[in-house]
């Protein structure tokens, strides 16, 4: 009893001085995983939720390690363990507080944390394959702006001089290079500024709220980007509803919180105005086939048939697979699929670069003849 008191003081003394501390960066999706994964397994095994928590802490650094303290100290206060995840919204989302409350209640805790870790460890090798796909497009396109900026650093200051002094008239993509390039020798770090704030002004303006509507709609008519977005959206979708299902969630419940899974704000409007109407006693399949054009019907069929056949958690599980397994086709196939438009972007931007520099040049060698 007393190296229990004192355990229970030192925690308490280290759970204070973590409030104190601060630290930089968020805790990882993959940190949160294995804490899943494990925190399942040793429950499974027999360990109580203290002793589980305790030793998964021995394991974590920097700032998920100070919040599993918090976690531990509040749960051997007395309060849920669910209550200690509210504390940190951050890092336990509304979906993962929910099953770990319905396992709580229902004594079903190790299992709805094995139905968590797997869809979090599909979730973190679905965005692991769409930011690896992004990586070619975005080196050809890094690479040809560096090339732009170099051309007009250190090739047209020297050339400018050259074309000033003979009375040519340059062609309207020479001037615009050449005043950019005067630019940036006289006003260089006014220049980089202006760059670096839009930028940001630019990432901070498509994440504002009023926004986003008019954002997403436009990736849902673009043709690479639109399939991006809505096997991503359903997919989430699904795997979260089947899963908030299995744990012991109903219907109603299950697909409130599904709304704030879905990063598409369209999808997300067409959640909630499901939610209230499935309250009344309608059906899944009636609400979501009235939106076709965002929810295939031959995924709308499936659901048809999980509901009448009681297996409405297993049929979403495999309509989700289905998505994820065509998200998994697209990422690998998006650097074939964009190769020739990017090379068409890059040909387009040699060419204005280089009839830029090429033109005024004729253009002297005329003038001698």
């Amino acid at each position: 009893m007393k190296q229990q008191k004192v355990a229970k003081q030192t925690l308490n003394q280290k759970s204070k001085k973590a409030r104190k501390q601060i630290y930089f960066g968020g805790v990882s999706k993959k940190a949160v995983l294995f804490f899943t994964k494990n925190l399942s397994i040793m429950l499974k095994t027999g360990s109580t939720l203290s002793e589980a928590l305790r030793v998964i802490n021995k394991q974590t650094k920097g700032k998920f390690h100070e919040v599993l303290i918090e976690i531990i100290s509040k749960v051997e206060q007395g309060h849920k363990f669910s209550e200690a995840l509210t504390d940190h919204p951050k890092v336990f989302t509304n979906i993962y507080i929910s099953i770990v409350k319905i396992g709580e209640e229902s004594g079903t805790l190790d299992k709805n944390l094995e139905y968590l870790s797997e869809q979090l460890e599909k979730n973190y090798k679905l965005k692991k394959q769409i930011i690896g796909a992004m990586i070619y497009p975005m080196i050809i396109l890094g690479g040809t702006l560096i090339l732009g900026i170099m051309i007009s650093l250190f090739v047209l200051p020297k050339l400018t001089k050259m074309f000033k002094n003979f009375r040519v008239e340059l062609p309207l993509t020479t001037r615009i290079l050449i005043a950019f390039s005067d630019f940036f020798e006289n006003h260089g770090v006014l220049a980089v500024s202006i760059l670096l704030g839009g930028l940001i002004a630019l990432f901070f303006f498509f994440r504002l709220k009023q926004i986003k509507p008019y954002t997403h709609r436009l990736i849902l008519h673009i043709p690479l980007l639109s399939s991006f977005s809505k096997n991503y959206s359903l997919s989430m979708f699904y795997r979260s509803l089947s899963i908030l299902l299995k744990s012991g969630s109903t219907i109603d419940e299950g697909i409130i919180i599904c709304s704030q899974t879905v990063s598409n704000v369209h999808y997300k409007k067409i959640i909630e105005e499901i939610y209230g109407k499935i309250k009344t006693g309608e059906n899944l399949f009636d609400l979501l086939d009235q939106h076709h054009k965002l929810f295939p019907p031959t995924d709308t069929q499936v659901i048809n048939v999980g509901e009448e056949s009681g297996t409405l958690a297993d049929s979403l599980a495999y309509i989700a697979s289905i998505r994820e397994d065509e998200l998994n086709d697209l990422s690998k196939n998006l650097s074939t699929m964009l190769e020739p438009i990017l090379f068409i972007f890059l040909g387009l931007i040699v060419a204005v670069l280089a009839l830029s520099i090429i033109t005024p040049i004729y253009s002297i060698t005329q003038s001698f003849n």
